[in-house]
């Protein structure tokens, strides 16, 4: 008999009794491969993408993953350039549509549907996802966008009402002193957002001499912080801190932890998940980072087979000691690509800026632009009222090695000044990442 909130939902989706045992991992994937078939043949009947790019393909003899990575991959330029091509349903059938820009400066935007069956297995999956860290008649207070019907934040709001529970959605995330009275005035149990709000909230109300004891977990998403930081979420809070992956191409849920850094149990009912080498293309065993790519199982909008998601991350070689035959996902590490190349040709990206920067107390947050032709590395800090950060920020910068390199050998400029003063922060809903700066016109 299974008592975790996963299990019982893997054995619902899975059509058995939900107190059963859940099935063994070879059971499992079995089911996923039955499961994908039908997906393979409904998207090669209904789909024009899929009917001419798997035409000629057994995609009825895909039995296991060496079957499935003989199949062609599915990118985001196959997205941009003719979304409506995956649709495998009407367009009476879409519940919500979601378009993603870019993440270059020019090029056309992808485009995601969903039917509300899609969007009904999200918020089931939030709801025993979330099972373990709110208890009914609790308030979770929720730092995410979009509580229009079928946004995110009106998903997560829904299945937590099956929880009996209330959901606090903000308006704004950059403002930290609201977030903090949100959290004080709903007595909130429970906290989720992009780790850099919580990280903001965790040192504003540690500055403030602020001892609360209502908050009993907290669920972190989107950024990557450093240890440091995460330590610093968990002893202000004085809980369990767990972490979810998800994206609008799964359909926002993805895997999350079932306890705190246990590693993110994925959604296995709704999609399968290969990791890759980004270069050679070639699967790579678990527990070594490569490209995570997809293939949805449930999806009726829009199926997606092995798309190329260009986030990094990696399967967790060993069994979770809670005993679920849910393969997990180790923390998401950025994407392909991520950060800037150097004068002198290292790379530096945004996860190493944040183990230099983020372990002072007084920073919230930072910004960061580079403007290659002027070889120009500039940092606006976000940070506590009244405190000024001193000068070791900038000296720990010009000593981290990538950059002392550049600055020593290759005229590499470092700027570091202050940005918000008042408890807001730079971050919105949006990812957080290096921008690199156009040169204007005529400065040179």
């Amino acid at each position: 008999m299974t008592e975790h909130p996963l299990g019982k939902w893997l054995n619902l989706r899975m059509g058995r009794a939900p107190d059963l045992q859940p099935v063994s991992i070879r059971e499992l994937q079995e089911w996923q491969f039955d499961s994908l078939r039908r997906t393979l043949f409904q998207a090669v009947k209904n789909c024009p993408f899929y009917h001419e790019r798997l035409a000629g393909m057994q995609t009825g003899a895909v039995h296991s993953p060496a079957d499935l990575a003989k199949l062609p991959f599915t990118t985001a330029d196959d997205l941009r350039a003719n979304p409506d091509s995956f649709l495998c349903v009407s367009q009476d059938e879409i519940a919500r549509a979601v378009t993603l820009a870019s993440s270059g400066s020019s090029g056309p935007p992808k485009r995601l549907f969903f039917t509300a069956g899609d969007l009904e297995r999200t918020i089931d999956f939030f709801h025993y996802g979330m099972a373990p860290m709110l208890k009914e008649g609790e308030t979770i207070l929720a730092i995410l966008p979009d509580s229009r019907p079928g946004g995110v934040g009106s998903l997560f709001a829904e299945s937590i009402s099956r929880l009996g529970g209330e959901t606090v959605l903000p308006v704004n995330p950059s403002y930290i002193s609201t977030l903090l009275n949100l959290l004080l005035d709903n007595h909130a149990s429970c906290i989720l957002g992009p780790a850099i709000q919580i990280h903001a909230l965790a040192r504003l109300l540690e500055s403030k001499n602020i001892v609360i004891n209502h908050v009993r977990s907290v669920l972190l998403c989107w950024d990557v912080l450093p240890q440091a930081s995460m330590q610093t979420i968990s002893r202000v809070f004085g809980c369990e801190v767990f972490s979810h992956w998800g994206m609008t191409e799964t359909c926002l849920g993805g895997g999350v932890d079932c306890h705190g850094g246990s590693g993110m149990h994925l959604r296995e009912p709704d999609f399968y998940v290969e990791i890759i080498n980004p270069a050679t293309e070639e699967p790579i065993p678990d527990g070594h980072k490569g490209e995570i790519v997809i293939s949805t199982l449930s999806r009726r909008a829009m199926p997606l087979i092995r798309y190329r998601t260009g986030d990094v991350g990696c399967i967790m070689p060993d069994e979770c000691s809670c005993g679920l035959p849910l393969r997990r996902l180790g923390a998401v590490e950025g994407r392909l690509g991520d950060g800037i190349i150097l004068p002198g040709g290292s790379r530096l990206d945004l996860n190493e800026l944040n183990n230099v920067i983020l372990p002072h107390k007084a920073v919230l947050d930072f910004t960061v632009e580079y403007q290659p032709e002027t070889m120009q590395l500039s940092l606006k800090l976000d940070v506590l009222p009244d405190t000024k950060p001193g000068p070791e920020i900038k000296k720990q910068l010009l000593s981290y090695h990538k950059i002392k390199q550049a600055c020593d050998n290759h005229n590499l400029n470092l700027s570091v000044r202050l940005a918000n003063q008042d408890g807001t922060i730079h971050s919105g809903f949006g990812k957080r990442s290096i921008t690199i700066k156009p040169l204007q016109a005529g400065t040179l």
